[in-house]
């Protein structure tokens, strides 16, 4: 474990968090990922926040639409100021905006063919109108992403990258923290603003977030339970039982919408084939991966998880049926099997390396051959460039990057969206892409749920992937922690500007 000391004040609560991952990054045009944007999000101010499932304005006080989704104006709050005491303003949105469209880093896919530098605009101090290149729907649902700079801090460290050096490290926000210590590698520190412009849930909450890497479950669950730290990310099951089995300590185990499925290429030699397809999802034992698995999952109702809004949980899709698996092969060009198929995943996690097992063995009956061909992440990602580089079976994780159906939906079954691992089956309907067009366009949201439910039943009859489970996020913490609440979209990014302490102790 790495060393650290904590030089607490006089009643200053200080809430150490034990975290798994790095925070490598913290510019808010280029950083994307768990450990990321916890930090993201406690040291600057979006447009808008996700708390649990809802999507609430934060900067923004209040906001219009033109009819046909493309004109978007929001009216900000007067009182946000950045940390040196100058207001949150039109100018710093439309700045932001455009620097994270110029730097295109990670997090601008968002807004790729919707909007580009010339969109924002300030109609006035406190009044910013985006006029988008085609008309999009779901617009607000990514705006959670836009987290704004103080152009002033920014242009003092701009240097020749657009100030990428000074922000990998430092903050420029009107969060309600700034850095405080910064040690790569070994812990991450914020520091409460007393006077922060939104105000504080309660007068318990944390003076200071320390995140203390810790890299395994075991050394997590050691930790939190010593008193080291206060919470702690990323726990397996296992040690979640010990968690709960200890008085003054709790697990919140959360299924979210982190996704996993094995993408069947679509136009592969066997693959392209609805009959294989079928075969391959029959023949897989759904009911077995919770047991095998060590992550906590939930098994899949086909191409949505529940969570979000618009699944069909009454889709049509296949079990483990042998019998059932048989007949679909008897259908196909190849009714006694006898052929070979690879199966691609992650080199080193275990969890897709036994989720290929449990199929393997399922298609031996079938007599179907699984190769089972381990990679590196970035090789996999390369391989779903083209068709005829994609794998026969890839397995994949997906998360919506914002709380709409567009945002799962569209880049894995989009026939415009090939070339990415999250399309890497090579998906292509006419009436499925018709059907998402015209909902990304249309205002009407309970329109829109009606065609992506009618997309999700067309996917889930053309089978282009085994669907097989949601994995959890699982986090341990002490008692004196309140205020958490769990964020579908970000499941292992905590809201520390909503925690509370009481009677914490200290390390």
């Amino acid at each position: 474990m790495g060393s650290f000391t904590v030089l607490a004040q006089d009643a200053e609560n200080v809430l150490l968090y034990g975290g798994n991952q790095d925070i490598d990054n913290i510019d808010p045009a280029i950083g994307e990922n768990y450990s990321i944007n916890a930090a993201l999000v406690t040291l600057y101010d979006p447009l808008f926040i996700l708390r649990g499932e809802t999507i609430e304005p934060l900067l923004v006080d209040t906001w219009e639409v033109n009819d046909d989704a493309t004109v978007w104006t929001f009216n900000l709050k007067q009182n946000a100021t950045f940390h040196d005491g100058s207001p949150v303003n039109a100018d710093a949105v439309v700045y932001s905006f455009n620097r994270l469209l110029e730097l295109q880093g990670p997090p601008t896919y968002r807004w790729a063919g919707i909007a580009d530098t010339s969109s924002a605009q300030a109609l006035d101090e406190f009044t910013v109108q985006f006029t988008l290149l085609q008309p999009f729907a779901p617009f607000v649902g990514t705006l959670t992403q836009v987290y704004i700079v103080n152009p002033a801090i920014v242009e003092a460290n701009r240097g020749d990258d657009f100030g990428q050096t000074f922000l990998k490290e430092n903050s420029a926000g009107s969060g309600p923290f700034t850095v405080g210590r910064w040690e790569i590698g070994n812990l991450y520190e914020f520091v409460a603003v007393e006077d922060y412009w939104g105000g504080w849930p309660s007068e318990n909450h944390p003076d200071r977030v320390l995140w203390i890497i810790r890299r395994d479950s075991a050394s997590q669950v050691n930790s939190l339970l010593a008193g080291e730290t206060h919470i702690a990310d990323t726990i397996d099951l296992v040690d979640a039982e010990r968690i709960n089995a200890t008085e003054g300590f709790r697990v919140e185990s959360n299924a979210g919408l982190f996704v996993n499925s094995l993408k069947l290429n679509t136009q592969g030699e066997y693959t392209s084939d609805l009959n294989v397809r079928m075969a391959i999802a029959y023949a897989m034992n759904y009911e077995a991966l919770p047991q095998v698995l060590d992550i906590p999952v939930e098994l899949m109702p086909g191409p949505t998880p529940l969570g979000m809004e618009g699944a069909v949980a009454d889709l049509e899709v296949p079990t483990f049926d042998l019998d059932k698996a048989r007949e679909y092969l008897a259908a196909s060009p190849w009714p006694e099997g006898g052929f070979a198929l690879d199966y691609v995943y992650v080199s080193g996690l275990t969890f897709e390396e036994v989720t290929g097992l449990v199929l393997l063995e399922g298609l031996a009956e079938l007599n179907i051959t699984l190769n089972m061909t381990p990679m590196l992440w970035p090789d996999m990602v390369a391989s779903c460039s083209a068709p005829e580089t994609g794998p026969d079976i890839i397995n994949i994780y997906t998360q919506p990057a914002y709380l709409d159906m567009d945002a799962h939906l569209f880049n894995q079954y989009h026939s415009t969206q090939w070339g990415s691992y999250n399309s890497c089956s090579f998906y292509s309907n006419e009436q499925v892409d018709s059907l998402l067009d015209t909902a990304r366009v249309t205002g009407d949201q309970a329109a829109r749920l009606e065609m992506y439910a009618e997309a999700q039943r067309l996917i889930a009859a053309d089978q282009p992937a085994i669907w097989t489970y949601s994995q959890n996020a699982v986090l341990g913490f002490n008692d004196c922690i309140g205020g958490y609440v769990f964020r579908p979209l970000e499941s292992l990014s905590v809201l520390f500007r909503d925690l509370t302490m009481d009677n914490c102790p200290a390390a």
